[in-house]
């Protein structure tokens, strides 16, 4: 061991004695961050995804620069022979130089670190997928530096290392994308598309570090070793030699064996979830669930082997996701996994249950070809049955699957009111996903139809200002006997057409203020967490800032909102909470600290500039739950957010909504599983100037620091290696 320690020291010292490794490593660090901050800037999302997503094409060069000189080097100056007549075995050499070549990667990997410590001067980051994220990256890094080493044991030149290893990584880069898979057999392409990088890489970049993905990346790892070491054993031996005979059955039984076991290794289950909320792992209510179910439960999987090489690892998130629910189930949940493909009848009852193929294209070397395949679930309980024709994704998967389940266990389900106001827009998807969980009537509240007082909860879209005093009186005799209520308004109208909104009479605001809540007449911009939206011109379309699209961050406060960073709201009001009862009232989103109000008449238009005056934080939405009585209810100044166009814009909306309708109707075991959020946040900078300057101390302050770092520590080397020798006995008189 101290033999393979000495050995990566000199080899990291090697390096840094000379410009060669400060020159690499600032070019890494500047055009990482670069390609990283072009993206997540775009995309205004703080993750390191964008960086992650760069990282094998970086590395495709960064590696095979570090590590071209490991053996190539040794060879050419005659160094290989002298070291290895110390007593160091060749076993040793290959480990040590290894790991020299390894710590320099990840010592470039630790130098980025820089870049989520900036993030999260302007976002609440998950440091979980960050953990995972670099975890990742250090194992592509570890695979990466065996290739590398290989390539350099096999020449003298350290161009030709250079190149080599550059192809054979650009091969495991590449291997798995439909360009290769075209013409294949079904398995032997989906043996092929394990074998690439970028799907495993893929996985642990959303912060799951899964058994399979380690062990493929460990398996790289020791193929190319160990064909470094058959490489440099072979200078040794004699050509033809018994000896050498058995180096070579020996480095290709070892290589079999490591194959084997990667491939074997996809069967194996186990992986730490590191994401927010562990977003890939059962959430409790869902075991509860499952246990719960009063007769068995099968879920059928009629999936297609050949499907497009980048549905694999949503392929294999669903197979993770069923596996898990089954032992969930303790043997009230059947899996069934079908190929409807090859087995005709598979296909006629994929068929007969709603599961239809869909046609995707592939390109080949010199066509476009178009292909069928499954990938639909259905969830069968007794004689029902209910049908997810395609998974497109995996997100809100867990959700579906158990809402399904309860549903068709159920005998019965509780009766909730859906109210809205045309003007407001159609209210399709959320009655659609609200009827998964509930019946859902929409009654017109006016004073000759009396309110049904059996509904488990009313939902209210704006009524605008047509509250007359016979529904109000039917709706507050509601709440006095328990009633749970929803109301989303605004306080101001805004015109179909025309850049001016005005203050408009809110009817629900007498209902609420018994309960010391009330819907401004008002409307909130912020100036900071806003959203973009595409203005047209004369050169195209170009996205700018809108102060009242409001990005509403969440207090996280609640089972409604824990899961949720923030909502999509438009136009909305702020709400007054001062007269409410301490500890009846839970606020669930606000604005930032830049947060305005636009009182009396307003003009939307986005070119305008809004006042700076006045900024702070502002209650965009509440929850209500009296102490003394049963009811309760959510508010919300703002009457679009439920509506199609909003909900398509802004999905996080919907799973808000549904929330709140399960916490009305006291029916909390789907909030936990639907609030699942996997996506990032997004930026909340305090300052413009504040986000360039993260920008720029990753793009050319650090890497100009270590520049400068190297250019005093070769001076000093120079200067030491120009002095006389002087023996210690002169120095000591």
């Amino acid at each position: 061991m101290k033999g393979i320690v000495t050995i990566a020291r000199r080899e990291v010292k090697a390096l840094f004695d000379q410009p060669t490794g400060y020159v690499l490593v600032v070019v890494f660090l500047s055009v990482n961050a670069f390609l990283f901050f072009r993206n997540a800037y775009l995309s205004n999302t703080a993750s390191l995804r964008p960086m992650l997503d760069f990282m094998p094409w970086v590395f495709l060069f960064f590696v095979p620069a570090v590590a071209m000189r490991s053996l190539a080097e040794d060879t050419r100056g005659g160094m290989l022979e002298v070291v290895l007549a110390q007593p160091v075995s060749e076993a040793e050499l290959i480990a040590g130089k290894y790991l020299g070549v390894l710590l320099v990667l990840l010592g470039a990997l630790a130098s980025t670190l820089l870049v989520p410590v900036g993030l999260e001067l302007g976002s609440d980051l998950a440091w979980g997928p960050v953990v995972a994220q670099y975890f990742g990256a250090g194992l592509l890094a570890a695979g990466f530096a065996g290739v590398g080493l290989w390539a350099s044991s096999l020449s003298r030149s350290q161009i030709t290392a250079f190149i080599l290893a550059v192809a054979v990584m650009f091969v495991l880069i590449l291997v798995g994308l439909n360009p290769l898979l075209v013409g294949l057999p079904a398995g032997l392409g989906a043996v092929a598309a394990r074998l690439g990088v970028l799907s495993h890489f893929e996985s642990i970049g959303r912060g799951v570090i899964d058994l399979r993905d380690v062990l493929y990346f460990v398996s790289v790892a020791a193929v190319f070793l160990v064909l470094a070491y058959g490489a440099v054993m072979r200078r040794r031996l004699a050509t033809g030699s018994p000896a050498r005979r058995r180096l070579q059955v020996g480095t290709l039984l070892l290589i079999a064996i490591v194959v084997v076991v990667n491939l074997a290794g996809g069967q194996i289950g186990g992986r730490l979830d590191l994401s927010p909320g562990r977003a890939y792992t059962l959430a409790p209510a869902t075991r509860r669930i499952a246990r719960s179910l009063d007769d068995i439960v099968t879920i059928k999987l009629f999936a297609s082997k050949q499907l497009p090489a980048e549905f694999a690892l949503t392929k294999r998130d669903v197979t993770d996701l069923l596996r898990d629910l089954r032992s969930a189930g303790r043997g009230k949940v059947r899996v069934v996994e079908r190929d409807p493909a090859d087995d005709p009848v598979a296909a006629d009852e994929a068929r007969s249950l709603g599961v239809v193929p869909v046609q995707f294209n592939v390109v080949g070397q010199t066509e476009l070809q178009v292909k069928e395949g499954y990938f639909g679930l259905v969830i069968q309980h007794a004689d029902r049955h209910e049908t997810i024709p395609f998974v497109q994704r995996t997100d809100d998967l867990e959700y579906r699957l158990v809402a399904a389940m309860r549903s068709l266990s159920r005998s019965t389900k509780p009766r909730i009111a859906l109210v809205t106001d045309p003007q407001t827009g159609p209210h399709a998807l959320l009655r659609g996903e609200l009827e998964r969980s509930y019946d859902v009537d929409t009654p017109t509240l006016s004073d000759s139809t009396p309110l049904d007082s059996t509904y488990t909860a009313i939902v209210v879209a704006s009524l605008r200002d047509s509250l007359v005093p016979g529904v109000r009186t039917q709706i507050e005799t509601y709440l006095a006997r328990g009633g749970k209520l929803m109301v989303l308004e605004s306080g101001m109208e805004v015109p179909p057409q025309g850049p001016f909104t005005t203050a408009r009479p809110i009817g629900f605001n007498p209902v609420l203020a018994p309960y010391g809540v009330a819907i401004n007449r008002d409307m909130v911009y912020d100036l900071r967490a806003n959203q973009l939206i595409a203005i047209p011109t004369d050169f195209g379309r170009v996205f700018r800032a809108y102060p009242y699209f409001l990005r509403a961050q969440s207090t996280q406060a609640s089972p409604v909102n824990a899961e949720l960073p923030e909502l999509g709201l438009a136009w909305t009001s702020s709400i007054d909470t001062a007269g409410a009862k301490p500890g009846t009232v839970t606020p669930l989103f606000v604005t930032s600290a830049a947060a305005g109000l636009s009182q009396g008449s307003a003009m939307i238009d986005p070119s305008q500039e809004l006042p700076t005056s006045d900024l702070a934080v502002r209650t965009l939405a509440v929850q209500v739950a009296p102490q003394d009585a049963q009811s309760r209810l959510i508010v919300v100044g703002n009457s679009l957010m439920g509506s199609d166009d909003m909900v398509r814009r802004s999905p996080e909306n919907l799973v808000f909504l549904l929330n709140s309708v399960d916490w009305l109707a006291q029916d909390d075991a789907l909030i936990a599983i639907r609030a699942k959020d996997r996506r990032p946040p997004t930026f909340v900078f305090a300052s413009a100037a504040l986000q360039q300057a993260v920008k720029y101390v990753n793009v050319i302050v650090l890497p100009l620091l270590l520049a400068v770092i190297g250019l005093v520590h070769l001076t000093r080397r120079r200067q030491l290696a120009t002095r006389p020798y002087r023996p210690a006995s002169a120095e000591a008189r």
